[in-house]
């Protein structure tokens, strides 16, 4: 079940709301006490941290100010050392994911900090999002691993064990988060800008009958490149094709998401059965093959 730090914004009615399971959350709030000097502030916090709700709105102006400081300036660096260090990373499968979910709460408190110090609207804070400009490749190794399809329409990446530490370095410090095709979602590194894995929601109901060549993927690793920085905890639409159709070679397996009326262009495997193809710089389609869950 979710929990919620809700964060002031430009004025007193408006909050930016970030939402955690329960572990990040309580991880989180034990960060924001230890910043907390005023001991009645802190008795309410904790009492907050109990139901699962923190309104840091409520807090004296003083403490405030001291808890968004703290939360923009010094929570990512705890995320790395204290919440998710490489002792725990290493056995998880989605590290990345979610050291972007408790990175995002320093972007959201430097918002929260901008926007009532009158120096960037919410206006404004909503027109930084990124959109995907280009794409190119290069030679590499995939990434290790399997996709996998499970009923009624779940898609997931399970990275190899010994795998799990390069594909957090692929990710880098930030972590990681979605390019989106309709509801289907590359994931790529916040700081690399390298597309991981794919995973996502896609129905059988809604995939076309089909017949493809064998495909030859090279193997090799893609970039996208946006028109501003990523920013963590927020998807990206790939917004350059207006359409895209889903087609499954039930003989050789694979599924393939296209942008209609493309060109196939070249295609990468960047993991294991998965592939990215691209055209004049675009991404065009991707490729999956999947296997039984272990």
């Amino acid at each position: 079940m979710s929990k919620l730090v809700s964060l002031p914004g430009p004025e007193a009615t408006e909050t930016l709301n970030w939402f955690a399971t329960g572990g990040l959350f309580d991880d989180v709030a034990a960060f924001i006490l230890q910043h907390i000097r005023d001991e009645r502030a802190k008795q309410e916090v904790t009492a907050g941290a109990a139901s699962g709700h923190l309104f840091l709105g409520d807090l004296p102006e003083s403490v405030l100010q001291d808890v968004l400081l703290a939360l923009r300036d010094e929570l990512p660096g705890y995320v790395n050392s204290a919440i998710y260090p490489p002792s725990r990373t290493s056995a998880m499968d989605y590290p990345e994911i979610f050291i972007a979910r408790a990175k995002s709460l320093a972007h959201m408190a430097g918002n929260s900090i901008a926007q009532r110090e009158g120096t960037q609207g919410a206006s404004e804070l909503g027109e930084q999002n990124p959109t995907v400009v280009a794409t190119r490749s290069e030679p590499g190794i995939p990434l290790r691993g399997q996709p996998l399809y499970q009923d009624p329409g779940d898609i997931d990446f399970l990275c190899d064990t010994d795998c799990r530490a390069e594909k957090l370095s692929r990710a880098g410090a930030d972590g990681s988060t979605s390019i989106r095709i309709g509801t289907v979602c590359l994931e790529v590194g916040i700081t690399t800008q390298q597309l991981l894995y794919v995973h996502g929601y896609s129905p059988r109901s809604s995939w076309q009958s089909a017949r493809f060549e064998d495909q030859r993927m090279a193997p090799g690793e893609v970039f996208v490149v946006p028109d501003k920085p990523f920013v963590p905890g927020v998807p990206v639409v790939l917004g350059q094709r207006d359409s895209w159709r889903t087609e499954y070679d039930e003989r050789s397996g694979w599924l393939r998401i296209a942008a209609a009326g493309e060109t196939e262009g070249v295609v990468t495997l960047i993991a294991d059965d998965t592939g990215v193809g691209m055209y004049d710089e675009c991404l065009v389609s991707v490729w999956l093959r999947f296997q039984q869950h272990r």
